[in-house]
């Protein structure tokens, strides 16, 4: 008991009480400890208070007054009070069916340590949790997962609120635009969505639970792997959400690798799964550990039957290389976005909209606008007067959606702002430096290519038509993901056709870029297509037993001709057929055959002759 007036009422009522200080002079009486002013050193760093004179008293009492003669003292038990307090303060960045040991501190997480006999013994429940998640009817696993992500849409929500504090500390991105992010990921994912998402991709979302009838009369069943292995970047906040609620739809256990610069939402996800969906928990794991460990990567690549990796290509390239051949290998490679506006529609309001496209991952995913081209005539003079705008709308929007860069970062800006003035540009920035927006007149159609974007930058390029634009864009189609346009439904099915046929994969209105609907086709492809194979049964149809004739004795002539006689007697129709046999070509084959319905009684016929 520490508190005075505490202290005061035990006295009174005459019961003995001891306060902390005395707990552990006892405590080092009795050899409980080794020392006692590593303690007390941390106990007044975490805020209990003791004044100088008692303290040095209490050390003088226990012979621990020099300080140096207990700086091992306090190395051995001090610090290790230190730690495990700040262990208990910091988010375990993993989840897994089994205790993992902690391993490297990162800012305000802990990563954990990883071992191969770890990963074995995590794949084996994972794969063990198939069965069950198969025995689930895939409508009740949409219902879970609707549970899990309105939850999530609750501000009281501790995995939310952890998220909200830790990813800012963590990514490049301020609490704004990771709470926007949150809400755009959980808000699709709805029983509703997610059923009509699989009754489009697959025919039915029964398909997952048994076999279905097609018109052409085959049933078929669509069967999802038995584990997928998940490898996420960290470039944007949320990137693998949506592929874990793929795997289970699809009843497929899965093994997330997150990036060890953002594993905090995935963990956080997987937590609010075991929390509010137990029975799907065991077929999620969320286990960081370096790609550079071959041993830990090459232990889950042989046992999963499905990879998908976003990251940059090298990255992808690297894992796809360690993936044996027989493994569903999905690619989220690098990619960028642009966006096309009509000089007719290059007013404040578009303006706004591009911006926010820009701002939500500042240039970070595959699906940021790194350049606006302004299309039609006149558009060098449009265009500048639209970067004016787009920067004006960048300033209003930085109050809203903060940045939150870090040093390399500020320092990239700088270069971007430096780099495209020396190449003809017209830059405009602000005061702060936290965005730049590169203006190019119609005959500058390519420089902006020279110059990469980072952060919250975007170019705006003034084009004379749209076959201009193709042109330009036409050496980058295989990395083309999605174009935000402001036009007319006429140009924008044109625009549609002609990037379509380039290789783009979602064109959208702009200000939307960012926020696609959970049944894009990511990369042309969506991912549930990947994960699942098809089992078709046909109508079994076998011949009537009426039809043909069958062979009923092989052997040599004499068994034959006296055989064919008795069934004749019998009115079974015999056919005697002569051969040779291939193993010995001197020796004659006779065999007999009857009809298909006079197989049995030929049978019996057989048997009662030979009998007698």
């Amino acid at each position: 008991m520490d508190d005075k007036i505490g202290r005061r009422i035990a006295q009174f009522l005459n019961v003995p009480c001891i306060g902390t200080v005395g707990v552990l002079l006892e405590a080092k009486a009795k050899g409980l400890v080794t020392a006692v002013k590593p303690i007390l050193d941390a106990l007044r760093v975490f805020g209990f208070y003791l004044s100088d004179e008692l303290y040095k008293r209490v050390l003088e009492d226990v012979g621990e007054a020099n300080l140096k003669r207990w700086q091992e003292c306090f190395q051995l038990q001090g610090q290790t009070i230190f730690q495990n307090w700040r262990a208990r303060q910091m988010l375990r960045a993993w989840f897994a069916p089994i205790p993992l040991p902690a391993g490297e501190e990162q800012g305000c997480i802990l990563l954990p340590k990883v071992s191969v006999e770890d990963l074995q013994a995590i794949v084996k429940v994972l794969r063990k949790s198939a069965s069950s998640l198969k025995g689930m009817a895939v409508a009740e696993i949409a219902r879970k997962l609707e549970t899990v992500a309105r939850q999530w849409q609750r501000y009281d929500l501790t995995e939310r609120k952890n998220a909200l504090e830790l990813l800012p500390q963590t990514s490049p991105f301020s609490e704004p635009v990771c709470r926007q992010a949150i809400d755009a990921l959980m808000e699709p994912i709805t029983t509703q969505r997610l059923l009509g998402l699989l009754d489009e991709l697959l025919g039915s979302h029964k398909a997952l639970d048994d076999f279905v009838d097609r018109p052409s009369g085959v049933k078929q069943r669509a069967f999802g792997a038995d584990l997928a292995f998940l490898v996420l970047a960290g470039n944007i906040v949320g990137v693998g959400i949506w592929d874990i609620v793929f795997c289970l739809l699809c009843k497929t256990p899965v093994l997330v690798k997150p990036s060890s610069d953002e594993p905090i939402l995935p963990t956080l996800f997987a937590q609010t799964i075991e929390k509010f969906a137990p029975e799907l928990s065991q077929a999620v794991a969320v286990v960081p550990f370096p790609s550079e460990q071959e041993d830990l990567l090459s232990v889950v690549l042989k046992e999963c039957d499905a990879v998908i990796v976003y990251g940059t290509d090298e990255t992808v390239e690297a894992v796809k290389r360690k993936t044996p051949a027989k493994v569903r290998f999905v690619e989220r490679g690098h990619r960028f976005s642009v966006a096309i506006v009509d000089a007719d529609f290059a007013d404040e309001r578009t303006a706004e909209l591009l911006a926010l496209d820009v701002a939500r991952f500042d240039q970070r995913g595959c699906l940021s606008p790194q350049v606006c081209f302004v299309m039609g005539h006149g558009a060098r003079d449009t265009g500048q007067g639209f970067g004016e705008k787009v920067a004006r709308a960048l300033e209003r929007l930085g109050k809203e959606l903060p940045t939150n860069l870090r040093e390399g970062e500020k320092a990239s800006l700088v270069q971007f702002r430096l780099t495209c003035e020396m190449l003809g540009a017209e830059v405009l920035t602000a005061e702060d430096g936290t965005w730049v927006v590169a203006i190019w007149d119609d005959g500058n159609l390519t420089a902006w290519q020279k110059v990469s974007c980072a952060a919250r930058v975007v170019h705006i390029v003034a084009a004379k038509s749209l076959d201009e634009i193709f042109e330009t864009l036409k050496p980058f189609g295989k990395f083309l993901q999605g174009i935000a346009v402001a036009m007319n439904e006429r140009q924008a099915e044109k625009v549609a056709e002609v990037f379509g046929q380039l290789g783009a994969t979602r064109i959208c209105p702009i200000g939307q870029l960012q926020v696609p609907p959970i049944e894009w086709s990511q990369d042309g492809k969506h991912l549930i297509s990947e994960l699942v194979r098809w089992c078709d049964f046909e109508p079994i149809v076998l011949p009537p037993k009426e039809s043909g004739w069958v062979e009923i004795f092989r052997g040599d002539a004499d068994q034959a001709v006296a055989l064919r006689f008795e069934l004749e007697q019998k009115g079974i129709p015999v056919s005697l057929e002569s051969d040779v046999d291939p193993s010995n070509p001197t020796v004659p084959v006779h065999r007999l055959r009857v009809p298909a319905q006079f197989l049995d009684e030929a049978t019996q016929a057989i048997s009662s002759l030979e009998s007698q």
